[in-house]
């Protein structure tokens, strides 16, 4: 039986919420506790998905049905939780803490041997608040694939600070009896080789496309991530009255490279930089324009509900918001390229 969904309570759920069956309650009064939270979701359907085994891999999750693009496949609150930072001390007093059924569980995962507890440590999920880590029951089962040039992930997982739960979320469509698959690479600017990471920090080997090319190319990204974000890192010292122009062209220049490596996930952070370049010139018209895609971004990769999408979403229909409007006077830039468009919408 799964754990009571209400936040903070550990007790196992004895009873489903009568309206959409999706979640489970441990008494009437949790139920009433978490409603402000979940009425958001109540009666929204999530996709048919299942745990199976995957040759080559162990366990992963695959759809029973085709799921578009932006789709909330699952939101689910971890079974356990433990400290982000274990000693060996704190893995003893943690382990004492399961119940039975939770070590089985939390045994269930693999492990570069039988007898390795740290290995299945790193199935958490390094996002249950800046101080602990959570293993959800299907989510801590989605595999990995790498950003690359020769594919990307079709889903990503979010921590909801208000539901204290982690979701997992469609980024590109994916078809009936497909794979789902995030990466455990947490964005472009961990530039390292992903297979050396992977081999050394999550004991597996990867056999993704990308990890697949030659080490010449896979160096060759390597690289260009590096200089990509040593670009990102000076940004910020390039604004000012000088030719804002060139900076424009040099943001979408950067947009369309990453994209290249697969990195299509930063197209939304750096058309919110060229937002703040036109809002800083009190151009309202191609800051709307820029900004409309950083809002796309968080509805796809965290929800219409999170805050991120909130607050981007209000520049989007108002860049005036913004801080340091028109700070650098007034100037007629311009918005994205089409070339840009088709980074983010694939069906422009």
């Amino acid at each position: 039986m799964a754990q009571c969904s209400a936040i903070d309570c550990i007790k196992q759920g004895t009873n489903h919420c009568g309206k959409c069956k999706n979640r489970l309650y441990c008494s009437r009064e949790c139920q009433k506790k978490h409603w402000p939270i979940h009425k958001t979701q109540c009666g929204v359907k999530f996709p048919t998905i299942e745990i199976v085994d995957i040759p080559g891999k162990g366990k992963g999750v695959i759809t029973k049905e085709h799921i578009a693009r932006g789709t909330l496949i699952i939101s689910e609150k971890p079974r356990i939780i433990v400290p982000d930072v274990l000693s060996p001390g704190g893995v003893k007093e943690a382990l004492s803490q399961f119940s039975e059924e939770d070590l089985i569980f939390f045994l269930s995962f693999p492990a570069t041997e039988s007898w390795n507890i740290m290995d299945r440590f790193k199935h958490f999920t390094p996002c249950v608040g800046d101080d602990k880590r959570g293993l959800c029951e299907t989510i801590c089962r989605v595999n990995h694939t790498c950003f690359s040039p020769k594919g990307a992930p079709n889903a990503s997982y979010f921590w909801n600070v208000n539901s204290k739960e982690e979701e997992l979320r469609a980024i590109q469509d994916i078809r009936e009896g497909q794979e789902i698959e995030v990466s455990y690479m947490s964005n472009a600017s961990d530039y390292r080789d992903p297979l050396s990471h992977l081999r050394d920090n999550y004991t597996f080997d990867c056999s993704c496309p990308g990890c697949s090319r030659p080490a010449s190319e896979r160096r060759a990204s390597a690289q260009k991530m590096f200089a990509y974000n040593k670009w990102v890192d000076d940004l910020p010292r390039r604004f000012g009255p000088d030719n804002p122009l060139s900076i424009l062209n040099d943001i979408e220049e950067h947009i369309v490279s990453v994209c290249k490596e697969g990195w299509f996930g930063d197209v939304g952070r750096r058309a919110h930089d060229a937002f703040q370049l036109c809002a800083y010139y009190g151009d309202a018209e191609s800051a709307q324009k820029w900004e409309a895609i950083c809002r796309d971004s968080h509805a796809l990769f965290h929800g219409e509900g999170s805050e991120e999408y909130k607050k981007s979403a209000a520049l989007a229909a108002d860049g005036r918001k913004f801080r340091a409007w028109s700070q650098l006077g007034r100037k007629k830039l311009r918005g994205p390229s089409q070339q840009v468009l088709n980074c983010f919408y694939p069906d422009v």
